[in-house]
């Protein structure tokens, strides 16, 4: 996850962190790459009027979501996430919500929503992932992002670019409201 300037860590808020630059330009396509090789998403669907965020179907069994992976498997997905989670480490970081060292997570499922540009949304929601933190990436646009922090009045607005991470505790009790507001065309 090293770009050719270091990745850079922001606080969003509490339990919610954007790592600036986490993916090089040939990390990017090595993601892009992978998560292309597994869909399996139908193909000769018809389009909707209002097109809506859609999630690729990457499963080995044809129709699920998700890929899952165990801590030290070797995959890009868990190279991307060893190395947002070194990044936060180095900041004295963590998601001290779900656990006292994020390094020592046991397993991770990969899942991929495809945007259209510009008006690709997703309403603001919360998580209920129970001890569970989110790596959000964006690959080749930029996403408008908005994030509230549990008991907080105030909106955070920044966009996510091509190669950036989210890093957040997904928890019913983290309550961190986050969506996609839009898409950047450019």
């Amino acid at each position: 996850m090293a770009a050719s300037s270091s990745p850079k860590v922001k606080v969003i808020t509490s339990e919610c962190f954007l790592i600036r630059d986490a993916l090089t330009m040939k990390e990017q396509v090595e993601l892009s790459a992978y998560i292309h090789d597994r869909d399996r998403t139908p193909q000769n669907e018809p389009r909707a009027m209002v097109p809506a965020p859609r999630t690729l179907v990457l499963g080995d069994d044809g129709a699920s979501p998700t890929v899952k992976y165990r801590r030290g498997d070797a995959s890009v997905v868990t190279t991307m996430v060893d190395q947002g989670v070194a990044c936060l480490k180095r900041e004295n970081l963590g998601l001290t919500g779900i656990t006292n060292d994020i390094a020592e997570y046991t397993s991770l499922s990969m899942a991929t929503i495809r945007y259209e540009a510009p008006n690709g949304r997703f309403p603001p929601h919360v998580d209920h992932c129970k001890d569970s933190a989110v790596f959000l990436v964006s690959l080749g646009r930029s996403a408008n992002f908005m994030v509230r922090g549990r008991e907080e009045t105030e909106v955070r607005r920044f966009q996510l670019q091509s190669g950036d991470a989210l890093v957040f505790d997904a928890s019913t009790e983290a309550g961190l409201l986050h969506g996609v507001e839009s898409i950047d065309v450019a």
